[in-house]
């Protein structure tokens, strides 16, 4: 649960960012561009470095390397609430963004040596729900509390949290124990990438997190411009439907439990993503229909995070290379998060409605099901051989 934690909390920095921006951008004079960073340069650091972080968990220990990320988060935190400069708070989110790789591939190592044969893919599809919890449970403090504590109050609240995780971590993590030497990065890398696994592990949850995040990051606009909600009810309705991933989730850690196929679940999750998706652009449904596809859309997604996250081991050569494995879909994920949103932006531009956002939905949903279609393969090749 410790490492669990450590992976919610590092996903919180996502979450608090975009409800703080107003009061950042009054403070420092920020332009919209400048704003778009302090956002999206998570994403841009995570799709660049994804694999790199993972090979660093790989050859050291995962341990020290889970522990020194969210020490990271706590001095960009208290660096960021000090500075006067835009610049540096801009290195702070690099910083955050650095620690919350360090969680993100380090974690799943901690979680399989600390879980049974027969349970590590009920662990780590367990794991799936960091980044939902911590986003959402952000997005809610930020809503209620900024106005009172202001963005340097809330960056202190989640720093002084990480900081009492990261003490209890060195207190209670054991050190993960390797049953093999370990081997050069070089010789680490080219092999797992001569899989076609990884690829699939990545370009479904590319899929996925285009789709998901393109909604999760407009659906306030949406709802403030199309619905005339008000921007406090738009802000808490968008943290409702990014916290419904979560028992997404754990259905999909069940189903994983009860022996699904990580493909089959990864295809179900797409289809059903992409019914309902279909749905909540439907001008001619009614809005209460369109919100509860919306909370649809965002449960029945989160099953296929479970199921890529739990079934990754399954794909490494052998257990020295889980880190490699989740920067890659680290990796696969944060690309989605980057392109999705500027995306979905330029059709809707460029047609004048939300409606025409159905195809680029439908495509990508799509998409999930032919990787997932690929990995239910390579599953039953595997079952064969064994």
């Amino acid at each position: 649960m410790l490492a669990i934690s450590s992976g919610v909390l590092a996903a919180a920095a996502i979450g608090k960012a975009p409800p703080s921006l107003n009061l950042l951008r009054e403070e420092y004079s920020l332009s919209l561009v400048y704003a778009g960073w302090i956002v999206s340069i998570f994403s841009a650091l995570a799709c660049s470095t994804g694999a790199g972080f993972g090979i660093v968990a790989d050859r050291f220990e995962p341990r020290s390397i889970l522990l020194a990320g969210l020490w990271l988060q706590v001095c960009a935190g208290v660096l960021a609430v000090l500075t006067t400069s835009p610049l540096v708070l801009l290195i702070t989110r690099l910083l955050e963004g650095a620690g919350f790789l360090s969680v993100a591939v380090a974690a799943p190592g901690i979680i399989v040596s600390a879980s049974s044969q027969r349970d590590r893919s009920w662990s780590l599809g367990l794991w799936s729900i960091y980044v939902p919890t911590g986003v959402s449970m952000a997005m809610v403090a930020a809503s209620i509390f900024l106005d009172t504590i202001g963005w340097r109050g809330l960056w202190i609240v989640f720093a002084s949290l990480s900081a009492l995780l990261a003490i209890t971590g060195h207190w209670k993590l054991p050190p993960v124990v390797r049953s093999q030497p370990h081997k050069t990065a070089t010789g680490s890398f080219l092999p797992l990438f001569r899989r076609p696994a990884p690829w699939f592990l990545a370009l479904s949850f590319t899929s996925y997190t285009l789709m998901w995040i393109s909604i999760m990051a407009w659906l306030p606009t949406y709802l403030i411009e199309q619905r005339g909600i008000e921007v406090g009810n738009a802000s808490l309705l968008t943290a409702l439907v990014i916290a419904f991933n979560v028992p997404g989730n754990l259905i999909g850690a069940w189903l994983l439990h009860r022996q699904w196929r990580g493909g089959s679940i990864t295809v179900l999750s797409a289809l059903i993503m992409g019914l309902s998706i279909y749905v909540v652009f439907d001008d001619q449904t009614g809005d209460l229909m369109r919100f509860v596809c919306c909370l649809l859309f965002s449960c029945s997604g989160g099953l296929l995070p479970a199921a890529i996250l739990g079934t990754s081991r399954l794909h490494v050569p052998d257990p020295q290379r889980i880190g490699m494995i989740n920067g890659i879909i680290v990796q696969g994920s944060h690309l989605g998060q980057l392109l999705g949103p500027p995306m979905l932006a330029m059709i809707v531009t460029t047609q004048g409605s939300w409606e025409s956002a159905q195809l680029l939905m439908v495509v990508f949903a799509m998409a999930a099901m032919g990787f997932g279609a690929g990995l239910y393969r390579l599953e039953r090749i595997q079952i064969d051989k064994g």
